[in-house]
């Protein structure tokens, strides 16, 4: 995979002559290979969220009838592992990343982007550590969406706030030792998500809505 991503960065910068830019554009055709996959991801989540409150009316329902409610129970609990076969695609970011990083510093020489003008090499971390701000409020978005009440659907849930404050130190942790590439690559992949959740939350309402 190092050697793919490696040949189609090369590719990507003789059409650019910007290194950031080819960074740029290669996520944002990862990102477009894997939307697919992470639109099923999504139809599961909440696929998974219907199932959950449907398990927890049936319990209320059938309290006092210990036989129908295992048997019930027991239908919701093989739909809920289907439903769950689609949350595991994040997955497929890491060994995406890795090579990213592994083709980025075996760059050959040192190398700038007009995205980050303060930066001269994206092959080292940002020591102005403004780099990793923007990746946490890009990472932050989609989560923090459902605290929008126009953009909540039916039960959707909310992500609690020890794990919003858990994702910004890793966020900012992670990417303040990241080489600043890989930190465009986070950037415009965080970004790509938030437009794809904002389109997906569009698409439910509306669907309801009908």
């Amino acid at each position: 995979m190092v050697t793919i991503f490696n040949n189609l960065l090369k590719r990507i910068f003789t059409f650019t002559g910007d290194w950031g830019l080819a960074i740029v554009l290669l996520t944002i055709a990862v990102k477009v290979i894997l939307l697919p996959i992470s639109i099923k991801q999504k139809i599961s989540l909440t696929r998974q969220q219907e199932i959950s409150k449907k398990m927890e009316d049936i319990k209320v329902k059938y309290k006092n009838d210990k036989e129908k409610l295992d048997k019930e129970l027991k239908k919701h609990y093989e739909e809920s592992a289907k439903s769950m076969l689609g949350c595991f695609v994040s997955l497929l970011q890491l060994p995406i990343i890795s090579s990213l990083y592994l083709t980025i510093i075996r760059l050959p020489v040192e190398v700038s982007t007009i995205l980050i003008p303060w930066v001269t090499n994206i092959k080292l971390p940002d020591k102005y550590f403004i780099l990793p701000i923007i990746y946490l409020i890009a990472n932050l978005c989609p989560s923090l969406i459902s605290y929008i009440p126009y953009f909540r659907v039916g039960d959707n849930i909310k992500v609690e706030k020890p794990n919003i404050l858990m994702t910004a130190i890793i966020s900012i942790l992670f990417v303040g030792k990241a080489p600043v590439g890989v930190g465009i690559y986070l950037i415009t992949s965080s970004i790509f998500s938030f437009m794809e959740e904002l389109v997906y939350r569009f698409y439910i309402r509306r669907k309801c809505l009908n």
